[in-house]
C-alpha cells in the first residue's frame, strides 16, 4: 500500500488554506469551566453536537482538564515564579489555532500542562490565573496493535473506527497527548481528507518534513483502502465521515491515548 504523500501534519501547511481550531469554525469548544473566566475571554462558541454540554465539575473528577488560553504563556521548569523557563507557547498554535493544553497535575497557583514541543511527553508548569481551566467530556484511544481508533464519553463508547497507522520504519509516537490544531482542508479528495486534527505529538523518525517540525495529527485519507494498514508516516488515519465526527464531536485539548 502506498503511504500519503505528505504524511507529518505539518505538511498540512502546503495543502490547507482554511484554519478551523476553534478557530471561528464550528467546533464544540464550550466547555463547563473549573475556574471563573477571566475577564478578557470571549464567551465560547455553542457546541454543534447534539450531546449536551457537560455540567460544572466540582464533586468528580472530569476526564480531562484542559488549559486555554488567549495570550502567550512562559511555561516554567517548577511552579515557582523565579524557576528557570522551559518554554514560552506564543497565544495560537503554528496553524492559528487557539492555545489549548493538557493539564497533568496541580499545585496551589499553579498547574502543569503538557507541551506541544520536542521530546514528546515534555511538562511545564503555568501561573493558574493565566489560563482558563475547563473540563473535558472525552478522550480517544488509539490501539496500534489492533489498528483501531476508539472515543469515550466517560466510560461510555461513543465511537470506533478501523485506522491506518504509521509503518514500521515510520511508527506512530507512543504516549497522552492532545488536539491542539482543528483543521479544514479546501479540498475533500486530498490526502488529507475533509479534516485534521493536529496532536502535540511528534514524529520520532522525522526530525523535520516540508519545512515544518514533523507534527503527527488524525486526519483522512484520499485512499480509503490504507485504513487498517501500517503503511502512513506516523499520522493516524480515518475514514473521511469519521474524521467530519471527529472534527465536531472533540474540543482542543482532548487527550489522545496511543499505545
Amino acid at each position: 500500500m502506498r503511504r500519503s504523500r505528505l504524511a507529518p501534519i505539518a505538511s498540512l501547511l502546503l495543502a490547507l488554506s482554511l484554519v478551523l481550531g476553534a478557530c471561528g469554525g464550528p467546533g464544540p469548544d464550550d466547555r463547563a469551566h473549573l475556574t471563573e473566566p477571566r475577564a478578557t475571554t470571549e464567551a465560547a462558541p455553542a457546541p454543534t453536537t447534539t450531546a449536551a454540554a457537560p455540567a460544572a465539575v466540582e464533586d468528580e473528577e472530569p476526564v480531562a482538564v484542559i488549559a486555554r488560553a488567549d495570550s502567550a504563556l512562559p511555561v516554567r521548569a517548577e511552579p515557582d515564579a523565579e524557576a528557570p523557563v522551559e518554554a514560552e507557547l506564543p497565544a495560537t498554535t503554528e496553524f492559528g489555532s487557539p492555545r489549548a493544553l493538557l493539564v497533568t497535575g496541580r499545585q496551589p497557583g499553579w498547574v502543569r500542562v503538557q507541551l506541544p514541543v520536542r521530546p514528546n511527553g515534555s511538562q511545564g508548569w503555568v501561573p493558574e490565573g493565566a489560563v482558563d481551566l475547563v473540563a473535558g467530556e472525552h478522550r480517544v484511544e488509539v490501539d496500534l496493535a489492533a489498528r483501531r481508533l476508539t472515543v469515550f464519553a466517560g466510560d461510555a463508547v461513543v465511537l470506533e473506527t478501523p485506522v491506518a497507522v504509521g509503518a514500521p520504519d515510520a511508527p506512530t509516537p507512543t504516549g497522552t497527548f492532545a488536539v491542539i490544531d482543528r483543521l479544514q482542508s479546501p479540498d475533500p479528495a486530498s490526502p488529507y481528507g475533509p479534516f485534521a486534527l493536529g496532536l502535540s505529538a511528534h514524529s520520532d523518525t522525522f526530525s523535520e518534513f516540508a519545512g515544518g517540525d514533523g507534527q503527527i495529527g488524525i486526519h483522512g485519507t484520499d485512499d480509503p483502502s490504507s485504513i487498517g494498514q501500517a503503511v502512513s508516516h506516523g499520522c493516524v488515519r480515518v475514514p473521511n465521515d469519521i474524521v467530519a465526527r471527529l472534527a465536531e464531536l472533540l474540543p482542543l485539548g482532548t487527550p489522545v491515548i496511543v499505545a
